[in-house]
């Protein structure tokens, strides 16, 4: 889960290399200010050291004041994902890391200072790769030993990405790097199809059948419905009252004078599904439950012009047509982290409502883990108030550290945040309206950093009280256990223990306060995640709790048995309050001869979420061998469903790889019951064997029935804001809506590659144009705007002619020829335009609300 791999990869050392002369100290105020006059740079100078295994950067410091920067009274500090080599590092500076993704940079005795004007150039090597603007040190700051005051660099840059050595992850990297040329080549297969020769709504219906003459839509209309029906009736009215300007009216009960009709009926027999008629006279949305009620109501809206959604009208011409639709998988969900960076309720409730327009229906929350602690216990509020704080500290007494690059300010940091019980609830309560259950997750025993630092907070200011009782009642470490990890974050205190009762006590009251809040929401609660992934070794091989369990536990022979005893607790837990336990594909997986053996305790017990299944790895059939041994299985594949992951490999392309790129399409793409028709390449982009699969195993009848749906997943490591939020998971939510609900196409079960990939990218042509025509437009304005990825646009220049294309067709391109940014005032491209002279050109995407993407540089 998350970018597991790529953390083990990925070290920092440090040479010195410049023109540095000693310095008598200045004060405490000279010394301040030379440090807020420094800048730094980052460069990767190669990915190619041995043979790939290892990468060198150049950090360098610019004293860019008039007074020199002193060769003591300061620290670095910095959040860089890895760990230090240390024997790289030379005498002149010290390379701590402190925990996580957190260092310190110190100089030492043989540090000689940095003269104004002059530079300190770094150069460092650490195993992995480095390829992107993002990979670079983020959140830096100093701190002046006399004042303690932090000052943090504003003038920081990453340098370009030029040569192959930077752009490659190594000599055996075989992706390319897409420039314009290369996306030319990759749109040249799509073409901009008649806006009446596409599908009006995502995810795709099971069946429309067109009828005569049209429904005049106006704000004049009634909407009637059953009384049960209230609240989906004023969510309806509610929302066509903003595309009018003005109040829709709901009439209790259903009449031929309804100009909207909503029934339940009984003849429609699967959950959820629903059926939209639309006559000349009346628009009819019959359902088997409310949900699918809701589901016929947002049909409709999508068949609304998106230009209603940016300018109220007066009338809309529906045509005639019959609509039966039903959802392929009852669990349709996404998941959104906001415990590595946190994002607001506002940003939440806009999610929301994208996610129930396309007919997800499950929200997967992620809560808390060592970064972050967001969920209100209004019995424990050291949890938020320490927990769920991220700022400089070395006691970590009022705040935690910064991850991230959150930066030295607690109060002014996207790592910083939670929600009050009163805003927890109105969460609950907005999903629940839009037919979404809200699936908390609590990630233990790993992962569990913020709580454990937030009680052992509480445990220390009871302990100076001599409150014994209280001090221990809720404490999830134990002093006494000097047992010796590091997480694949390098996180080495994030794992409570389990062994001791005060750890049940904390997990039963944190649980119980989830279920009082669901319960005042309204809102339904049927499971609560867990986490349960990547527990390090050598967690509890030195607990004297744990040492004293296994030798009293005939259950018990080591700690290699810990997480199970832990997990059935829970599960009971959980099973005595009417709930299941989920977590991620860890908790049902023993470690067997390759750790992907099924654990047979749990099947049928607990709610697996399968997410490792990257190309090569050997792991693609974890979700095939759970299902198969009873475990309904929710797929959550990495390669396609992890939106935290980078588009492409294009170094100013924000996001993560350690499980290679997920492209708009992926999601799209995907099949469910034979995933490894999606294998084409691994993460290096080498091809994969035709046989690679033939041993893997493969998903049986029973283990069909086992798949309980898909789930996109959004980790926030990289999430600093709302905005960019949005932009990682559109426009690949449409896929994951559209795969999840949509039935299966018929391209899934072409046998014949080359013929599947032919029938695939037709299909795939019109959903593009769809984007483009249709939902992009619609999400510029959908709830003041959604800041979806805008593609660069793919270009060429033949016989002195430019040519563009878009990954979207009908999205807008402009383009300049006087080497300046294009602007929504610049030339829209239409057609080929011819050259003359020696142009510098630049083309750039444009949404219809004159949003603009990355700008392309094209070489003539």
């Amino acid at each position: 889960m998350k970018f597991r791999l790529f953390y083990c990869l990925i070290a920092i050392s440090v040479i010195i290399v410049g023109n540095c002369f000693a310095q008598s100290a200045p004060d405490s105020t000279e010394k301040i200010t030379v440090l807020s006059k420094v800048s730094v740079t980052w460069k990767v100078e190669t990915n190619f050291l041995d043979d790939g295994a290892r990468y060198r950067a150049l950090l360098t410091f610019k004293n860019n004041g008039d007074e020199p920067l002193p060769n003591a009274g300061w620290t670095f500090y910095f959040n860089y994902l890895g760990v230090i080599d240390k024997e790289t590092v030379p005498s002149e500076v010290d390379i701590s890391l402190i925990n996580g993704d957190f260092y310190k940079l110190e100089p030492t005795d043989h540090f000689n200072g940095i003269s104004p004007g002059e530079e300190f150039t770094i150069p460092f090597e650490a195993p992995g790769s480095k390829i992107k603007e993002g990979d670079a040190p983020a959140g830096l700051y100093f701190v002046d030993h006399a004042s303690e005051e932090t000052i943090s660099i504003s003038n920081a840059k990453v340098l370009p990405f030029t040569d192959e050595e930077q752009l490659k992850r190594g000599p055996g990297d075989n992706m390319s790097i897409p420039n314009a040329e290369w996306r030319f080549k990759k749109n040249a297969s799509l073409t901009h199809m008649p806006v009446d020769k596409i599908g009006q709504i995502i995810p795709t219906p099971t069946s429309i059948k067109q009828g005569t003459g049209t429904f005049k839509l106006a704000k004049s209309i009634g909407i009637g419905y059953q009384p049960e029906l209230k609240k989906e009736a004023q969510f309806l009215s509610n929302e066509l009252s903003k595309v009018f300007n003005g109040e829709v009216k709901t009439i209790e009960g259903i009449s031929s004078k309804n100009d909207i009709a909503l029934l339940l009926d009984s003849d429609v027999q699967q959950s959820e599904a629903y059926e939209l008629s639309i006559t000349s006279e009346q628009i009819t949305i019959s359902g088997a439950d409310k949900s699918g009620i809701f589901y016929g109501i947002q049909s409709l809206r999508g068949l609304l012009p998106p230009k209603t959604y940016q300018t109220p009208v007066s009338l809309i011409e529906l045509d005639a047509q019959t609509i039966k639709d039903e959802p392929r998988f009852s669990y349709r969900g996404l998941h959104l982290d906001v415990a590595r960076n946190f994002q607001s309720a506002a940003t939440v409730k806009k999610l929301l409502d994208v996610m129930a327009f396309y007919k997800l229906n499950t929200f997967h929350f992620h809560l808390t883990d060592d970064e972050g602690w967001r969920l209100p216990v209004e019995s424990l509020p050291e949890l938020t108030e320490i927990g769920g704080r991220r700022g400089h500290t070395t006691e970590e007494q009022e705040h935690i550290i910064p991850s991230y690059g959150s930066g030295p300010n607690p109060e002014k940091s996207p790592g910083s945040g939670s929600y009050d019980r009163e805003t927890f609830v109105e969460l609950l309560r907005y999903a629940a309206e839009r037919h979404i259950e809200v699936m908390p997750e609590i990630d233990v025993p790993g992962h569990a950093r913020a709580a454990i630092v937030a009680m052992k907070s509480r445990y220390e200011q009871y302990k100076s009280e001599d409150k014994i009782g209280k001090a221990n009642r809720y404490r999830l470490h134990e002093p006494e256990d000097s047992s010796q990890y590091r997480s694949v974050q390098n996180w080495d205190d994030n794992v409570i223990n389990v062994c001791q009762a005060s750890t049940y006590r904390f997990m039963e009251t944190v649980i119980d306060e989830i279920i009082d809040m669901y319960a005042e929401a309204g809102a339904p609660l049927s499971t609560i995640h867990m986490g349960g992934d990547e527990v390090p070794h050598g967690a509890w091989e030195k607990s004297p709790a744990c040492n004293d369990l296994i030798e009293n536990d005939d259950d018990l022979d080591n700690v290699d048995d810990l997480p199970d005893y832990f997990f059935e607790r829970i599960r009971k837990l959980l099973a005595e309050r009417g709930l299941t336990m989920a977590g991620w594909e860890e908790i049902a997986l023993d470690e067997g001869d390759d750790g992907s053996k099924p654990d047979p305790e749990f099947a049928g017990k607990v709610q697996p979420y399968v997410w490792a299944n990257i190309w090569g790895s050997g792991t693609e059939d974890h979700a095939y061998k759970l299902a198969n041994n009873g475990y309904e299985v929710v797929m959550s594949q990495a390669s396609n469903f992890y939106f935290d992951l980078a588009y492409n490999n294009h170094p100013q392309e924000p996001g993560l790889y350690w499980a290679g790129f997920v492209r708009s399409q992926y999601p799209y793409e995907f099949i469910p019951f034979d995933l490894y028709k999606n294998a084409e390449q691994n993460v290096m982009g080498n091809p994969i064997p035709d046989d690679a699969f033939e041993d893997a195993t493969k998903l049986t009848e029973e283990g069909r029935e086992n798949i309980l749906g898909l789930q996109g997943q959004l980790w926030s490591e990289k999430l600093i804001s709302a905005d960019r939020m949005e932009y990682m998971v559109m426009p690949r939510l449409f896929g994951l809506a559209e795969r999840a609900w949509a039935q299966q196409p018929d391209w899934a079960t072409i046998v014949d590659h080359n013929h599947r990939k032919k029938a695939m990218s037709k299909d795939w042509n019109e959903f593009a144009n769809r984007l483009g025509q249709r939902e992009l437009l619609r999400m510029d304005y959908f709830h003041n705007g959604m800041k979806y990825r805008l593609p660069p646009p793919g270009a060429v220049i033949e016989s002195d002619t430019l040519k563009a294309n878009s990954a979207f067709p009908g999205l807008t391109i402009r383009y300049t020829l006087d080497g300046s940014k294009p602007s929504v005032d610049s030339n829209e491209y239409t057609d080929p335009v011819v050259l003359e002279g020696d142009p510098v050109i630049k083309i750039r995407t444009f949404s219809s609300d004159g949003r603009g993407g990355r700008t392309v540089i094209i070489n003539k």
